[in-house]
């Protein structure tokens, strides 16, 4: 059993050492021990193009951080996690205290700028996100509010000024998400305003114009006067409908959104699959890939299948689940592009790693070897033991979806044949074939569709009959 003593001056190193923490890290009721660890630090990753690097374990924003069951220092749960190394903090306006407990544990850490001892090369070594679910940063006909940039704002009082306004100089944040985007109307609400910018902006502004203008320091919305620069990134979260997301990232033609946070786990395909649409297109993008719902909302643990809505929902079990916990953490930063995955933490005990979550958690997401054979067990293995039932936040599954728009096109003496993408099922996608008269004239692998352009590819000639472009899904 690694001792109390152990675990400190592994963190007093600066990152938890999984040589120190194997083997406590395994829950009781886990269905096998956490295999041997086989490098003494957390490993971190690239986030994308923001160049951050985090550990495969972030803290997520909900579970006790949000819904704080009696008697739980939520903030000691940022405090532990920062502790062991973990470096990507999520939170958001939506989620109740948690940005407030996020605003205690800063100044229990010294995470405050301008504050006396204040740690700037640990404020610089943190990825800290939060979000906003407000699709317009100005918008005439809601007179109401707030929009998006008073999120912006609420967020950085909360965290590291009195949670009244005051914002003290210094303070940002690493990553500013849209959160939830779920149809295209918000689609076409967040992007209103982008084509002016530099130019006469329109009554309604977008929240993507507004809150670049905070990351880049300039005022073309009319909205950042100050030019301030509170903001370093800007990103996406999306849980449901992998096609909204696709459209959103395909019209990003200057690569403005740098991360990508989406529902990623082991019963993803049994909906309609995020790791086989947009998860590839944001990784050929270059974006930084956060997984969430690893334990859908506490579903995989006995929850209700519903969004969490009191302490009452908050799991705090230890590898309590009908499949091992630490084999599902695994598959999900195992997935191709992930580079951190957020689990909300119920639970902590500085006295047992057994029994805290944030340790079993991070023990898993460092011990990321899968195979292709142990991932497809574990899927069916969840298939048997859940059915279709955990991931109620995600569409559901409509299998392969062809290609559409197929169009010929001559031009400068080719032939041209462009199409929108097919959407993947269960399976990813292998290639597509391009037909005519019922014979192949041409298979090329399948690839991202990159951009609101179509996907397309030149034939030596014309042929007679008309032509049709078929998906294939790996078999």
């Amino acid at each position: 059993m690694t001792t109390r003593r152990q675990l400190l001056t592994a963190l007093s190193a600066g990152a938890a050492s999984t040589a120190l923490l194997e083997p406590a890290l395994a829950a009781k009721s886990a269905a096998k021990p956490v295999p041997k660890a086989k490098a003494n630090v957390i490993q971190k990753r690239v986030l994308g193009r923001t160049g951050h690097l985090v550990t495969p374990l972030g803290l997520g924003g909900q579970a006790s951080l949000q819904w704080t069951p009696e008697g739980v220092d939520a903030a000691d749960i940022i405090v532990r996690a920062v502790e062991l190394g973990v470096n990507y903090l999520d939170t958001a306006n939506v989620y109740g205290p948690s940005q407030v407990h996020y605003g205690e544990a800063f100044r229990r850490l010294a995470l405050v700028p301008g504050a006396p001892g204040y740690k700037a090369e640990l404020r610089e070594s943190l990825f800290l996100n939060s979000k906003t679910n407000k699709r317009f940063a100005k918008n005439p006909a809601d007179t109401a509010g707030p929009f998006a940039i008073d999120e912006l704002k609420r967020t950085l009082t909360q965290v590291f000024g009195d949670g009244q306004g005051f914002i003290p100089e210094g303070a940002y944040l690493n990553s500013i998400q849209m959160h939830a985007v779920g149809t295209y109307e918000q689609v076409a609400q967040l992007y209103t305003g982008m084509a002016e910018r530099g130019g006469k902006m329109p009554e309604q502004i977008g929240a993507l114009a507004a809150l670049l203008d905070y990351r880049d320091g300039t005022n073309y919305t009319g909205l950042n006067p100050d030019h301030r620069r509170w903001v370093r990134h800007v990103g996406v979260s999306g849980h449901a409908d992998s096609p909204v997301l696709m459209k959103l990232l395909r019209m990003d033609e200057g690569n403005e959104i740098d991360t990508l946070l989406v529902a990623l786990n082991v019963n993803d395909k049994l909906y309609l699959p995020h790791q086989n649409n947009v998860l590839p297109l944001a990784r050929a993008r270059g974006m930084g890939v956060i997984a969430m719902k690893v334990f859908a909302d506490g579903v995989f643990f006995g929850k209700e299948s519903r969004f969490s809505r009191s302490p009452a929902d908050v799991n705090t079990k230890v590898g309590n689940a009908k499949i091992n916990s630490h084999d599902m953490v695994r598959y999900t930063v195992s997935l191709p592009g992930v580079a951190t995955a957020i689990i909300g933490t119920g639970h902590i005990n500085r006295q047992n790693p057994e029994d805290d979550q944030l340790v079993v958690n991070l023990a898993a997401a460092t011990d990321v070897t899968m195979t292709k054979a142990e991932k497809e067990a574990l899927e069916k293995e969840a298939e048997v033991q859940y059915g279709a039932t955990t991931n109620y936040f995600q569409s559901k599954a409509q299998g392969l979806i062809q290609p559409t728009d197929i169009t010929l096109v001559k031009e400068a003496g080719r032939v041209k044949v462009t199409w929108q993408g097919a959407i993947a099922g269960a399976r990813p996608l292998q290639a597509y074939q391009i037909k005519a008269g019922g014979k192949v004239l041409l298979t090329i692998p399948a690839r991202p569709q990159l951009t609101e352009a179509p996907l397309s590819v030149y034939l030596e000639s014309a042929p007679d009959d008309a032509v049709d472009v078929v998906a294939l899904d790996v078999a």
